[in-house]
């Protein structure tokens, strides 16, 4: 950090009109590709390993892309190009930025990587309060960087103020950029048809999609009970953890192959198109659900409930708007499965977390950070 903040000192006297997107998810291409409409040249795309398949794709559409992580070299070559650009897009916390010297003309905009929050984040973590008094400045010192946050409604915004300690402000309600593909009924059939032709099977059948959330650090166990699930006979049960969970979602298939079968040739956005019933506990997931058409019934199935408010956090009124009911174990489970859905709640939900996520943020938010005028230096 020292490093940074000395390259970048000593480099903030100049600056360009470059606008840099840092990406650590490959999931906001769209977003990216009307950037470089917009911009052209202008756009340099960093990425880090995670998001080396995104950005292969966005450099063969004539995107430029360079690859960076913490390193020597990023603070050598990269901190230059990051301190001077007029504007930087970041689809994380990125702790570096908390060493970077800006100029009151610069913008450091975050495009989350998610339309809402269930999990806690940032001062809302209980983790955080147990940092050293150093982490806890280093990490404001990122928060107060950011000049701008994209978000998809006035909820989120205040999440974003309350969990960084920033000023209400700072919240750009535009839309989240990425969930414009859930609003695309191009998008949506062509996926659709897709996964019914790889796997026929499913045609007429309805899909119950288990998405929980990623346990960072925390081998994912289901209690001994889940066997007793219980499906309607033209259902089925899709397992989709995260990627780096490939060996449990192996095991899993394994321990319950009756039960249980997932999809590795397909994301989990893209299932979620052909999803009736959604079975997640505190994942992100449900944000971007909760706007395709076929959109039924969520269920959130919250076995650690108690160990994962301590550990990791939740938000505090999670439990009020929870557009599904919240159960802990698998014969409440069965119960919430056998009951009807609800408009009225996914209707509120959406009012609550999707005001702006309308199909267009993608337009809006280039549209308001970037108007056709000519740079000034």
């Amino acid at each position: 950090m020292w490093l940074v903040t000395l390259v970048s000192w000593c480099c903030h006297f100049k600056a360009t009109d470059q606008v840099i997107y840092l990406m650590s998810f490959a999931d906001n291409l769209d977003f990216i590709r009307a950037l470089q409409q917009r911009l052209g040249a202008r756009l340099v795309v960093y990425y880090l390993p995670a998001a080396r398949a995104g950005a292969a794709v966005l450099a063969a559409d004539g995107v430029a892309v360079q690859p960076f992580h913490d390193s020597l070299r990023f603070a050598v070559t990269g901190i230059p190009t990051v301190t001077q650009a007029a504007v930087v897009y970041c689809d994380n916390y990125y702790a570096f930025l908390g060493g970077v010297t800006m100029s009151r003309h610069q913008r450091i905009i975050q495009v989350w990587h998610a339309a809402g929050a269930v999990k806690a984040f940032g001062w809302g973590d209980p983790q955080t309060s147990q940092r050293a008094a150093a982490d806890q400045r280093r990490f404001q010192r990122v928060y107060n960087h950011f000049t701008d946050y994209v978000v998809g409604s006035e909820k989120m915004g205040q999440v974003f103020a309350a969990s960084y300690h920033v000023d209400r402000s700072r919240m750009r309600v535009l839309g989240y950029p990425r969930s414009d593909r859930y609003r695309d009924a191009t998008w949506i059939d062509q996926t659709r048809a897709a996964i019914y032709q790889a796997h026929p099977d499913w045609q007429d059948r309805r899909i119950v999609l288990y998405a929980p959330t990623y346990r960072e650090g925390v081998t994912f166990t289901l209690p001994t009970d889940f066997g007793q699930l219980k499906l309607a006979p033209d259902q089925v049960l899709v397992l989709k953890l995260h990627p780096h969970l490939q060996a449990q979602t192996a095991q899993l298939l394994a321990q319950y192959p009756d039960l249980l079968t997932t999809a590795t040739d397909f994301s989990t956005d893209e299932l979620l198109t052909v999803t009736d019933t959604l079975i997640s506990d505190y994942s992100s997931v449900i944000f971007d659900y909760a706007l395709l058409p076929n959109c039924q019934k969520m269920v959130f199935y919250v076995f650690d409930w108690q160990n994962y408010q301590q550990r990791v956090g939740l938000q505090p009124d999670f439990e009020q708007w929870a557009p599904g009911p919240l159960v802990r174990t698998v014969t409440a489970l069965n119960q919430a499965l056998a009951q009807p859905a609800t408009v009225a709640s996914r209707q509120a939900f959406n009012a609550l977390w999707n005001a702006k996520n309308d199909g267009q943020a993608v337009q809006r938010t280039v549209a308001y950070f970037h108007q056709q005028k000519p740079y000034q230096n």
